[in-house]
């Protein structure tokens, strides 16, 4: 009885714990979107470093593109590498019902979604015959093709050729009882902290930047819990079976080729909700923006964050979008010659940060993280 009444309260605590921590994470989200509603500059040292809503908005859209790759590479152990396809086919899908049939944006992704997941379970057949680096020589060469199939002529009238595709007419209109002003001037009025948050009431376009923002991160979230979720059940069990070993996972019963595409359709249709967010943002769906490039700073950023671990995509969401443009900011840093800074320093420091994190954390930041908590909390 009283083992029973220990594992209940160990139980009750763990669910305080977990709501505690999330609701420090939602504040934090809404304090970071008054905090940069419009261009902030964080300084380090002689170095300026923008962050504006537009490039959480790109980390948001990366995040759910690397969660899907978390899906059949981290836990189906599938080398995908072509995950810019569905990226892109998500984007022009979406951004062709935008221009051309006025749809809103919501209301895209109810097609963008399960035309990308059975795109990705059809693409995912060979899966079933090939493994290890055939499979991620065939899925790169769909990232390597898609720039060139977006601008045949035969789909000039719905990709808009090497032009793009425009959806900047668009426009996101904040709902009126969301009191966005209101928050906005309370922030400001808080002690010392008020003049991070702006002066004054918030603009329509502000307003406009905030509900993208809050948009696109309920969209993000509902794709976690659900990626949770069938983690946590039957399917994602064998999904993990599989990664850890095929053979076994099969005599026990596994059916490999229907757990396969399955983690191929629901990686896809990340990746096209991804691509529906990013052309929703930067309001262009073009060529350059889904090349193979983009398939392989994917997988830096499913590497660095952390393979098999959900907080991975977050991590690696971020560092795609903000490392290589503020690495291209950085103008000093201490021992190293200014020249070496001059030029694309983005990639190549994005490039030296993959080779670290490969070499002193091999599982990823998040990896890291948590055998750091293991280690600080095991001193206790």
């Amino acid at each position: 009885m009283l083992q029973r009444v220990q594992s209940t309260n160990e139980t009750r605590s763990e669910r305080n714990y977990q709501v505690a921590k999330w609701a420090c994470f939602v504040i934090s989200l809404l304090l970071i979107a008054f905090a940069y509603v419009d261009v902030g500059t964080i300084s380090i040292g002689s170095n300026n470093y923008n962050l504006s809503l537009i490039r959480l908005n790109k980390a948001i859209a990366y995040t759910i593109a690397i969660l899907g790759l978390q899906v059949v590479i981290g836990y189906t152990g599938q080398i995908a590498l072509g995950q810019s396809f569905f990226f892109g086919t998500g984007a022009y899908i979406s951004a062709w019902l935008i221009a051309d049939h006025s749809w809103p944006f919501l209301l895209t992704l109810l097609i963008v979604v399960p035309s990308c997941f059975l795109l990705g379970m059809v693409l995912g057949l060979p899966a079933l015959r090939i493994r290890g680096l055939y499979l991620a020589l065939l899925t790169f060469g769909l990232a390597a093709v898609f720039p060139s199939i977006v601008k045949l002529d035969k789909l000039y009238s719905y990709t808009g050729g090497a032009g793009g595709k425009l959806t900047s007419n668009y426009k996101f209109i904040a709902p009126a009882w969301l009191p966005f002003d209101e928050v906005a001037q309370a922030l400001q009025k808080i002690p010392l902290l008020g003049g991070f948050f702006g002066d004054g009431p918030l603009s329509t376009r502000e307003e406009s930047r905030l509900w993208k923002y809050i948009l696109f991160s309920l969209i993000a979230g509902l794709c976690f819990w659900l990626v949770h979720n069938l983690i946590h059940s039957r399917p994602g069990r064998a999904m993990r079976a599989i990664r850890d070993n095929e053979t076994s996972a099969a005599t026990s019963g596994v059916n490999l080729a229907i757990t396969k595409t399955l983690s191929f359709g629901v990686a896809s249709a990340l990746g096209g909700v991804g691509g529906a967010i990013y052309v929703a943002e930067v309001g262009i769906a073009s060529p350059d923006d889904f090349s193979s490039l983009v398939a392989i700073y994917l997988i830096v950023g499913l590497v660095v964050g952390g393979v098999g671990t959900l907080p991975g995509a977050v991590v690696g969401g971020l560092i795609y979008a903000l490392v290589p443009d503020w690495a291209s900011s950085t103008q000093s840093i201490s021992f190293v010659p200014e020249r070496w800074l001059q030029g694309p320093t983005g990639s190549l420091i994005l490039g030296i940060l993959l080779i670290v994190l490969t070499l002193f954390l091999p599982g990823g930041v998040v990896a890291g993280w948590r055998r750091l908590k293991s280690k600080m909390i095991a001193k206790q």
